[in-house]
């Protein structure tokens, strides 16, 4: 009896520690693969891996990937930041960001890490986590240098979960975000890709193909992850060989016209 109580009690034990080490991670300061030096992301929204990123249509920087070495106190290191180049549009007690920001959806409580500092010498930043409608959690520089590095944690503690959003007062360069306790995903909403371009998207066996294309269209494909898988930008009819799975494909329009494809090969 004794024995199959403590087998019990390792096996609850086990499913705890699972439920509660559950840690995504985006170190945008050393994984180059996911997150390459860059520009910017463009005017369009956008999920790379698991995580949701919300430009500004009248600037392409936001995202923008660039040298820039940090040595925090807790010994992260990293030789490159993720830099929203401006705020989120809003202002406390406003939650809800309008432009330059990034979010995720989590399926219940969890803790959310942020590493970042100031994107100006001389001025003191504020990143904020917040659900939409109040605020999780926030972090500011303190002397307004570039040297000063910022570590705060948001504690989110619906059950149920939900989407977290992260941006700025003003810009602030991120250099890594973790979020402990729960499972993370990211989507686009239906009517961020609206069917008014003509290009034509469908596949045969494991090929791609990209058609009727009629002015500059640049395209991005994710698999069901969220991850991004391959992008370019192209005024032709174009090929891509895929893996077999389901993918998504968003296709923007030199003038900004937008549409997406759910397809399967």
């Amino acid at each position: 009896m004794k024995t199959k109580l403590l087998i019990c009690s390792m096996i609850m034990l086990m499913q705890t520690l699972i439920v509660f080490g559950q840690t995504k991670t985006w170190d945008f300061g050393n994984d180059d693969t996911t997150w390459p030096l860059n520009g910017g992301i463009g005017t369009s929204p956008m999920v790379v891996d698991n995580l949701g990123l919300y430009p500004i249509p009248t600037n392409s920087n936001f995202g923008a990937v660039t040298s820039s070495n940090a040595t925090f106190d807790d010994g992260f290191t990293a030789p490159r930041r993720f830099q929203l180049n401006g705020g989120g549009g809003v202002t406390p007690p406003t939650y809800m960001p309008t432009q330059r920001y990034l979010f995720f959806d989590v399926d219940g409580p969890c803790t959310v890490k942020v590493w970042f500092k100031t994107g100006s010498n001389g001025t003191q930043r504020t990143v904020y986590v917040t659900d939409g409608s109040n605020l999780i959690g926030e972090g500011s520089s303190n002397d307004g240098t570039n040297a000063d590095l910022v570590i705060f944690t948001a504690n989110y503690t619906s059950p149920t979960g939900g989407r977290l959003y992260v941006y700025g007062s003003s810009a602030c360069n991120l250099y890594k975000m973790e979020v402990t306790g729960a499972n993370v995903s990211a989507t686009l909403s239906n009517n961020s890709f609206i069917n008014e371009v003509t290009t034509k998207v469908y596949t045969n066996e494991n090929q791609l193909y990209i058609t009727n294309i009629e002015t500059e269209n640049t395209i991005w494909v994710y698999n069901l992850s969220g991850q991004l898988v391959k992008s370019l930008t192209t005024t032709e009819d174009t090929t891509m060989t895929l893996l077999k799975g389901f993918y998504i494909v968003n296709v923007v329009s030199s003038e900004g016209n937008k549409k997406s494809f759910k397809l399967i090969i």
